[in-house]
């Protein structure tokens, strides 16, 4: 037999399903505006207003041939993925390993050094001594100034430390009865009941990196050959120059035709890789959250 809904359950059924259509609503409408004016023609582009749901005009891929076939895009991608591949996996392992030493109930300096990681979290040299350090370490203009600072997080070492404080004791201690070193257990014990949590903060990491421009600002001025994708694109879309896109022939009468439709080209290129991630590690985000939450 159904059961009927009471007129209160209706309402608010009616009330929620309209505020999270809404709520989507805002979220995909930017994500669509972009896409459908990074196909739009450049003429009919320039005189449209409000969000878009379609391409105006006859669609076209102009705006992304100019902007792939633009040798500091590459450049820009390459680097991206430098730092972020040299971070996440760098930093994984850090982190892991880290975790897994404060983690110890046996570690006599555990209190301090836990402190001092939460010290971190909440009080930080600020960018003037960050600057002094690289400068004194020889990493202006190189890239270690951009993967050594971000390589390791404090809050991921905490939220990795919370991961294995629940799992239980019993299977630390029958690994050691079997002749396991600290190594081996970490590796081949704990690692793989944690995995969820790891996949979170390699997921957090490769989305900050991506997005990261503001060292690379600081410590690459002069090397642009290693800057990554972001900082080109902040100099496109918030200096308002696409100058560094639109060369040679693009450049001749194009620039101001053309500027509008590079910038959402630019745009769709620099975020779609992030995009196109997300839904496949979405799946570990609240077991990985909820295991690495800290314990009450």
């Amino acid at each position: 037999m159904v059961e009927r809904l009471s007129v209160s359950r209706v309402i608010f059924n009616v009330i929620n399903y309209a505020l999270m259509i809404s709520l989507a609503l805002v979220c995909i409408a930017p994500l669509v505006h972009v896409l459908m004016a990074s196909l739009s023609d450049p003429r009919m582009l320039m005189a449209s207003r409000g969000i878009l749901w379609w391409p105006v005009g006859d669609a076209t891929l102009a705006g992304y041939k100019i902007v792939l076939r633009n040798s500091s895009i590459l450049t820009g991608y390459i680097n991206t993925l430098i730092y972020v591949a040299a971070t996440t996996i760098g930093g994984a392992i850090l982190t892991v390993m880290a975790a897994f030493v404060i983690s110890r109930n046996d570690l006599k300096l555990k209190t301090p050094i836990t402190l001092m990681i939460l010290f971190t979290m909440m009080f930080s040299g600020g960018l003037i001594p960050s600057y002094i350090v690289n400068l004194s370490l020889g990493l202006i203009n190189n890239r270690l100034a951009v993967i050594l600072p971000g390589i390791i997080n404090a809050f991921f070492i905490i939220m990795m430390k919370s991961a294995f404080d629940q799992l239980p004791d019993s299977y630390e201690e029958s690994a050691k009865l079997d002749g396991a070193g600290p190594l081996t257990i970490l590796a081949r014990i704990l690692v793989p009941l944690v995995k969820a949590t790891i996949a979170v903060i390699i997921m957090y990491n490769v989305v900050m990196q991506w997005n990261s421009w503001f060292p690379a600002s600081i410590y690459l001025t002069k090397r642009r050959d290693l800057w990554p994708l972001q900082l080109f694109m902040r100099e496109i879309l918030v200096q308002n120059d696409s100058s560094i896109i639109l060369t040679g022939s693009d450049a001749l009468g194009k620039a101001d035709l053309t500027r509008n439709l590079v910038k959402y080209c630019v745009t769709i290129i620099g975020t779609l890789p992030i995009l196109a991630i997300y839904p496949f590690a979405q799946k570990y985000f609240v077991k990985g959250a909820t295991l690495g939450g800290v314990k009450g």
